[in-house]
């Protein structure tokens, strides 16, 4: 049995209003994501359903932590995360283009499979730069035997005039004018 099923809303038994449904992300689901840069986490979404009669309204509330690679010192690191996605779910026979935040299923469909869209929202509620958190004081906590080496290969100012390549001064005059 694929293990990314258990991450199904069955919500055809359901009477219409207010539901919430708990999941638990580990390590197991990132493996079912074969390019995911994820590879550990501990994670707890929380789904609000509102069923109506036209529609689904779906809620997804995120927080927990991924295992990350710092991209300053390249050690492994916990990133903490917390957010919250909404997303609605129409009926529909065919599909039209009504953004990112509505999906279309079938009308005679009975459940809605979340685990992309769970996956989808953790990749989302990572921040771009991956760097360990700022210990007490704004201490750095990257590995210190990574940051001397960096310092030691930092570059150092250079006069700018003697950087440019000498073709490229008639261009400048072009601009000034």
């Amino acid at each position: 049995m694929n293990y990314l099923s258990d991450y199904t809303i069955a919500f055809s038994a359901l009477k219409e209003g207010g539901h919430q449904f708990d999941f638990a992300v580990d390590e197991r689901f990132f493996e079912e994501f074969e390019q995911s840069e994820i590879k550990k986490g501990n994670v707890k979404v929380q789904v609000k359903l509102e069923k109506r009669s036209t529609y689904l309204r779906l809620t997804f509330v995120i927080a927990g932590e991924v295992e990350l690679i710092c991209d300053r010192c390249l050690d492994n690191y916990l990133q903490p995360i917390k957010s919250s996605y909404p997303m609605l779910v129409k009926f529909s026979e065919t599909e039209t283009d009504d953004g990112d935040e509505v999906i279309y299923i079938h009308p005679g469909a009975h459940e809605v499979k979340v685990a992309g869209l769970i996956y989808e929202f953790i990749v989302l509620s990572i921040p771009i730069r991956h760097i360990h958190p700022e210990g007490k004081n704004a201490k750095v906590t990257c590995n210190p035997e990574m940051i001397s080496k960096l310092s030691q290969y930092k570059a150092t100012e250079i006069d700018e005039g003697t950087l440019i390549d000498p073709r490229w001064n008639d261009l400048k005059n072009i601009i000034d004018k």
